[in-house]
């Protein structure tokens, strides 16, 4: 017995350096950037004897695993590829296990229906369909390995290993019209390199759909000087070395990689302050590093609102749109806000963030109607098929639509006070002449736009997001190349901002019977906020840190959602109106 309680010890003594016993994070090392060693051990290395598809399906179930230093994966692999392979240059994200089989000698075949692809710049985006790749192995003193990956393969993940292997991360631009953040999500391996990733993909190009939009102090002549930003274990001190010609003269640049670096890194647990050096000699002089009560110059726009507009027929009721009933606010609180009436013959109702002007299209979209101070004009050439308006956080007021006559798509924004300012066009060369423009936003911090676009033909529509190109004065002049944000919706009815970083959205996917309301995370997965008999529309409620949805349906109801009760009728009304947008 003794021998045996010898042997039970020693035996649990062996495995104690293999799984781990506390969940608390090694000593020293940010939460962030923990080694993923719960995954890592419980990776299968190649068997003697295994067949072609044993070896393929251990390969692709250690994928998980590849920023480990006993990186499993590259063993299924014979040591050219391993030496070649570069797990982040493609990253397929899948729906369920991929099914093997042997296609010839040597050669496997892997299907699996795809949720999504990951860029090397890490960016998610969704897609659906299934996906057929063929791996070719050879021997290696009798054993297979694989020799050669179907082109442009990284890494095949399932949903929870992606969220184990990657996280998604922030990096950020900058509004120089206001002194805000423009924020983007990427997805970026997790480990023990997660901020040499993240400073890496903030020292990259803008994106196309942001060109000419935003501003960074990232070019391409400046890059990491080394090969890692590392994090002291007791300062929690991140030093970012960096080299880049004539950066040491150029103050805004270097203020500007201050803001943008000093945002993204602090954004990761584990990272107290940041330090920026070039040549051995910090580039911030006696700034110093920077930290969480640093003055960036820029900031987060962080939305919240109080009072909304609640339009019944003719008239508009100031409430409260955080609570589940949208009451009415107070007479303390509505004292001395004129508001206008409005027929019936006029929707769409966009209002300025102080209330002191509101805009609406005519109910056949042919005119543009304006309120402040008690006065009114309507705009009755501006065009046809005009979408509601919008205000940005300069005091634009947007509309698109197409010219008189059945023209090409157009964009329109009028500035100033004057309820008599002419629309600008802005120039928009990618939009296709056959296309409808049928929804158009700006985003809250004004740098880009949404757009629903219906194809030409009626061949469904897309959503899209634009940046606003402005001139050295702050006037837009053009819209950049957009991207598509939600490309899994085959339908889209209606969007709206619901902050910087998402949008909401009715539409419907290939599998859905009916349209639904949908979270558009910019770079995330699209999220369906659960279904709502004669959907008409959704809004977003911003509450600071985020947003409330509220519904309305055909019947003329709102309905708002309380906790996990699903949506609950709140009252009736025909727009509800959240001022600054």
């Amino acid at each position: 017995m003794a021998a045996l309680l010898l042997a039970l010890v020693t035996a649990l003594t062996g495995c104690s350096t293999m799984l781990p016993t506390d969940p608390a994070p090694r000593p020293g090392l940010p939460v962030d950037v923990q080694p993923q060693q719960d995954v890592q051990h419980f990776l299968q290395p190649p068997q003697q004897g295994a067949s072609p598809v044993d070896i393929v399906q251990g390969f692709l179930r250690a994928n998980v695993g590849f920023a480990a230093d006993d990186d499993v994966a590259r063993e299924f692999l014979t040591p050219q590829l391993a030496s070649a392979w570069v797990p982040t240059g493609d990253v397929l994200v899948i729906d369920a296990t991929p099914q093997l089989q042997l296609s010839g000698e040597g050669e496997v075949t892997a299907t699996a229906p795809a949720a999504g692809r990951i860029d090397a710049d890490g960016r998610l985006v969704e897609r659906t369909g299934e996906v057929i790749e063929t791996f070719e192995l050879t021997r290696l003193d009798g054993q297979w390995r694989i020799d050669a990956f179907p082109e442009g393969f990284g890494l095949w993940l399932s949903k929870p290993d992606l969220e184990r292997a990657f996280r998604d991360t922030l990096v950020y631009y900058l509004n120089p019209q206001e002194g805000y953040f423009v924020p983007e999500q990427r997805w970026l391996p997790r480990g023990e390199g997660l901020t040499t990733a993240v400073a890496r993909t903030q020292l990259g190009p803008v994106p196309p759909w942001l060109e000419g939009a935003v501003r960074t102090g990232a070019s391409p002549d400046v890059h990491l000087a080394v090969g890692a930003v590392p994090v002291d274990p007791v300062t929690q001190l991140a030093t970012v070395n960096l080299q880049g010609a004539g950066l040491g003269e150029d103050n805004r640049r270097i203020h500007d990689l201050r803001a943008q670096l000093g945002h993204a890194l602090l954004g990761l647990s584990g990272v107290a302050a940041v330090e920026l050096r070039l040549d051995g000699r910090s580039l911030l002089g006696d700034e110093g590093a920077v930290n969480l009560g640093s003055d960036l110059g820029y900031e987060d726009l962080v939305r919240t609102t109080e009072r909304a507009l609640l339009r019944v027929g003719e008239t508009f009721t100031l409430v409260d749109p955080r609570p589940y009933n949208l009451r009415n606010l107070p007479p303390s609180e509505t004292r001395g806000i004129e508001l206008p009436r409005l027929g019936l013959g006029w929707t769409g109702v966009a209002a300025t963030a102080d209330l002191d002007e509101l805009a609406a299209v005519s109910t056949d979209r042919t005119r543009l109607w304006r309120w402040r101070d008690g006065r009114e004009a309507v705009n009755e050439g501006i065009g046809d098929g005009l979408t509601d308006p919008s205000y940005d956080i300069f005091g634009g007021l947007w509309v698109a639509g197409y010219t008189r006559g059945g023209g090409p798509p157009r964009v329109w924004v009028v500035e100033g006070r004057s309820l008599n300012a002419t629309a600008r066009l802005v120039d928009v060369p990618w939009i296709d002449a056959g296309s409808r423009i049928t929804d158009f936003r700006v985003s809250p911090e004004g740098t880009r736009a949404l757009l629903v676009v219906e194809r030409a033909e009626g061949r469904g529509q897309r959503l899209l997001v634009a940046g606003i190109v402005r001139d050295r004065e702050g006037r837009p002049t053009a819209l950049a190349t957009p991207m598509e944000a939600a490309p899994t919706l085959v339908e889209v009815d209606s969007a709206r901002w619901a902050s910087t970083t998402a949008i909401v959205a009715t539409g419907r996917r290939a599998q859905d019977q009916r349209v639904l309301p949908f979270s558009v995370p910019l770079g995330g997965w699209l999220e369906d906020l659960g279904e709502q008999p004669g959907l008409v529309d959704v809004i977003a409620v911003p509450t600071g840190q985020g947003y409330s949805p509220v519904v309305r349906t055909d019947d003329g109801r709102f309905h708002t959602r309380e906790g996990n009760l699903g949506w609950l009728r709140a009252r009736n009304g025909d727009e509800l109106v959240i001022p600054g947008t």
